[in-house]
């Protein structure tokens, strides 16, 4: 995947945005963000503040423990590939590799998971429990780290023959997750698509989204018709 970047030029000034303040500052990370799963970059730039990966009481903490969480399920995935011995079943064939994509992708989840789950029954905007919280944020991560992959198929990079599509693995994880209807996770997931595919764009409806779950089904079929349109 990372062999398929093109090298850029980090010292190509910042994209000119009609917004200012923390606005800016948040807009101009995506659009690096953006650009470094399109290129390979030397070093970093200079019209985004650096962040501090050993910050763990400031602005960066929350970022850095987002960043590392979902480097713990990615870990996750790996060991799954050794535990269901992967490398001795591989046959080299494309939709066994995908197979065997989603089979870590799920062992990962599932350990990542542990005891915790949505209460089904619970209503509308009742407060979760304890453990359901602790479900939201770990899942939470795992969202995350899955359409930071998500940006490599956005861009120009043509088909992964080696591993499954993002929406093909978000799917998956959501059906192993098990969230509530009204999941703080899934809504986010949402917002992440929105932003990676149509920043601007008025949607989801508040008609069609009644729920969480409903705005990220709609936003997973709009990333998957962007993919597939190339």
């Amino acid at each position: 995947m990372f062999e398929a970047q093109r090298a850029a030029n980090p010292e190509d000034p910042p994209p000119e945005l009609p917004v200012e303040g923390e606005l800016l500052t948040g807009t101009r990370f995506l659009k690096l963000s953006v650009r470094l799963a399109k290129h390979r970059f030397d070093h970093w730039v200079d019209w985004v503040r650096g962040r501090d990966a050993l910050d763990e009481t400031g602005p960066g903490a929350e970022g850095n423990q987002l960043f590392l969480s979902a480097l713990g399920w990615i870990r996750r995935h790996e060991f799954a590939h050794h535990i269901l011995n992967h490398q001795e079943l591989w046959s080299g064939m494309p939709a066994d590799s995908k197979e065997q994509e989603l089979e870590a992708d799920d062992r990962a989840t599932t350990w990542m998971k542990g005891g915790h789950a949505a209460e089904l029954e619970r209503q509308f905007r009742v407060r979760p429990s304890p453990s359901e919280m602790e479900l939201e944020r770990r899942a939470l991560v795992i969202l995350v780290g899955v359409i930071r992959l998500a940006q490599f198929e956005v861009g120009p990079h043509g088909k992964n023959t080696t591993h499954p599509d993002a929406v093909t693995r978000l799917n998956a994880m959501m059906h192993r997750l098990a969230l509530a209807q009204d999941s703080f996770a899934t809504e986010t997931l949402s917002y992440l698509v929105k932003v990676l595919i149509d920043p601007g764009g008025d949607w989801p409806a508040d008609s069609e989204s009644s729920y969480a779950i409903d705005a990220a089904t709609d936003a997973m079929i709009r990333l998957n018709r962007r993919v597939n349109a190339g």
